[in-house]
């Protein structure tokens, strides 16, 4: 009878209706619920999966679009020879294409005071404008213009059988991102755009100094002129932590509002913004224009002169409609809401 006993304890399939009833009942829920898991995980790991290929499979040609003129623009196969003709697409392209594909970029992107690509540019690519002549000898499979080039010789280039593709200068982090993925999608780099998407968002998600408090800010020109909520500044100033006071004001096509000291006073910023390097040795005169802010005896008032508060913004960052938008606004916020050492780091 011991022996009995003890066999009944030990093999489960003795053990006593209750007991294998519960146990029962929770593997069974236990199988429901690992099969559930399994069930999801792999609806998750699909949906990844399907959103990877499709971000960076190759561009399949022919491919039609149709671009900023509404013209409709086919390209037969990979265009090989790449010319460009603004400063986005300048600064897009040489990250995208080898320079063997690149026939030539504009004449300003050489230039430092302008471009943030000046020193990236090897010699082996042309700097051409829009020159009909000299971009027809230069025979690229594909031209990117932008909304501002001249129509009548981009018209010229189509008719002489030059294919143009004319890009919308678009001022918000999300249109100049789609911008950058529809350049990567006409020169069959969708996964190398899709890349410098994501280096943009991962640089707004993790170096930016989020501010205590939100400080007021304008954009002031030599010229006496801000600019409003359609322009690229003030994408740059919204997303480094400041509130543009002119952004609802009315302005001109290129967004930029006349400002008078006296409305100047009025509006009264916590930072005054200077396009410009602000160096002493500098030829576009921005520290000359910032010292006479600071000292000009009508202004000693207001908030962004005491608090010596009037940045200096390069051109080539307030100006940029491409992926180094992300390094102006980095720029900007650091300037305004870091300490010296943080400044010291991103100049």
């Amino acid at each position: 009878m011991t022996v009995k006993s003890k066999s009944l304890t030990m093999c489960p399939s003795f053990a006593s209706p209750r007991k294998s009833g519960k146990q029962s009942l929770y593997a069974l829920r236990l199988m429901i619920m690992t099969r559930q898991f399994f069930h999801t995980f792999s609806l998750i790991t699909a949906f990844v999966m399907s959103f990877s290929t499709h971000a960076i499979q190759a561009t399949r040609y022919p491919l039609t679009v149709t671009d900023a003129t509404n013209h409709t623009v086919t390209l037969k196969q990979a265009p090989l020879r790449v010319s460009s003709k603004s400063m986005f697409s300048d600064q897009v392209l040489i990250e995208l294409l080898p320079a063997n594909q690149i026939t030539s970029l504009s004449r300003l992107s050489k230039d430092p005071s302008y471009s943030l690509i000046a020193n990236k540019i090897p010699s082996s690519i042309p700097l051409l404008d829009l020159n009909i002549e000299r971009t027809i000898a230069n025979k690229p499979d594909l031209l990117i213009a932008a909304n501002w080039s001249d129509q009548q010789k981009i018209e010229v280039l189509r008719q002489a059988g030059i294919t143009v593709f004319v890009f919308n200068t678009v001022y918000t982090i999300h249109d100049i991102e789609n911008n950058i993925l529809l350049l990567g999608k006409l020169v069959n780099q969708s996964e190398r755009a899709q890349q410098l998407v994501n280096e943009m968002n991962t640089k707004l998600a993790t170096k930016l100094i989020k501010p205590k408090h939100r400080l007021t800010a304008v954009e002031y020109t030599s010229w006496g002129a801000a600019s409003n909520e359609a322009s690229t500044i003030n994408t740059i100033m919204v997303r480094a932590g400041l509130t543009n006071v002119v952004a609802n004001v009315q302005g001109d096509q290129y967004g930029q509002v006349p400002l008078a000291k006296e409305q100047l006073l009025v509006l009264n910023p916590d930072v005054i913004i200077i396009p410009g390097t602000c160096d002493k040795d500098n030829t576009d005169n921005s520290n000359q224009f910032r010292q006479e802010l600071l000292a000009d005896p009508s202004l000693q008032q207001l908030t962004a002169i005491k608090n010596n508060k009037v940045i200096c913004l390069p051109q080539s960052l307030r100006s940029t409609d491409s992926q180094y938008i992300v390094d102006a606004i980095i720029y900007l916020n650091h300037h305004v809401y870091g300490d010296n050492k943080t400044k010291q780091t991103h100049e």
